[in-house]
């Protein structure tokens, strides 16, 4: 198995070799070489048109002995076969785990860059760190790491076994989903699944669990996965009609459409679905 493994962010001007992979961000768009139908893989440098290959890259870490770096693209940059562009989030769906981490790795460093190029402190201009993925004020020495904003994501459900799916506001059609959120300032992630279930759909929950973690690069969140039992039983969810339009207890047989392949949420309420008996049931 291919494993990636993090390095120290350092900005440069040319590949360390051919052979380097790259992370290549078309706006919200993943550039990658396509080998067959639905068979992607990121590109090296080598198999990058001359004009992107030169462009100014961000060292990121290693798969296996490769160097990986990531290359922010212009929108209309060129992109000739066997290249091809995909959705960020489809991308995710057909690479492996370490092109997968890579690829969350470099979006997040990317953004973290663009965003954070000024001391927050006295204002003036930030350099890289020599030997940490930081970055530094040359003038008053204030130190700055990636920006990671941790959210939580909860199944729920209640004594007969069923999943609470939600409807949010943003969502398209009828896609349900689990209920999610932002954890605050000073809170533990399970307070986070308590207080956003109160918030969005008005219910109590009890053995609060933990189940997976799967980073979220949309820009900077890490979604922490959790399982949860309805408190009381017979508890109706009541919708909040701001984030969450409708909410409701489903078994496998009427849930509405759910989230594609490759979500920790389509994760979760396919564990679920595959444990069904009419109980509650964890990881």
């Amino acid at each position: 198995m291919r494993r990636f493994i993090p390095t120290a962010a350092e900005l440069r001007r040319e590949a360390v070799s051919p052979e380097e992979l790259v992370v290549a961000l078309r706006g919200d768009a993943l550039v990658l070489v396509e080998e067959a139908p639905d068979l992607l893989r990121l590109p090296t440098v080598a198999e990058l048109p001359p004009a992107l290959a030169g462009s100014e890259r961000l060292l990121i870490g290693r798969i296996d002995r490769f160097e990986c770096s990531v290359i922010p693209l212009p929108q209309d940059a060129p992109v000739p076969e066997p290249l091809r562009p995909v959705d960020l989030r489809s991308a995710r769906l057909l690479l492996g785990g370490a092109e997968e981490i890579a690829v969350c790795r470099g979006r997040e460093l990317a953004f973290w860059r663009r965003n954070h190029r000024f001391c927050g402190r006295c204002g003036a201009p930030l350099i890289d760190h020599a030997t940490e993925c930081a970055r530094q004020c040359e003038a008053c020495g204030a130190l700055f790491y990636p920006v990671i904003a941790p959210a939580i994501i909860v199944a729920v459900t209640d004594g007969a076994g069923r999943l609470l799916l939600a409807h949010n506001a943003k969502f398209r059609g009828n896609m349900h989903g689990l209920v999610a959120g932002f954890v605050e300032a000073g809170e533990t992630m399970e307070e986070a699944v308590r207080r956003e279930l109160r918030e969005e759909v008005k219910l109590e929950v009890k053995n609060i669990r933990y189940f997976a973690s799967q980073s979220w690069p949309y820009p900077n969140s890490l979604m922490a996965g959790f399982t949860a039992e309805l408190a009381e039983e017979g508890a109706v969810p009541v919708p909040d009609m701001t984030e969450i339009t409708a909410a409701g207890f489903y078994t496998p047989a009427d849930m509405p459409e759910v989230p594609q392949p490759g979500s920790i949420a389509r994760r979760m309420i396919d564990h679920w679905r595959e444990n069904y008996k009419g109980t509650t049931c964890h990881e």
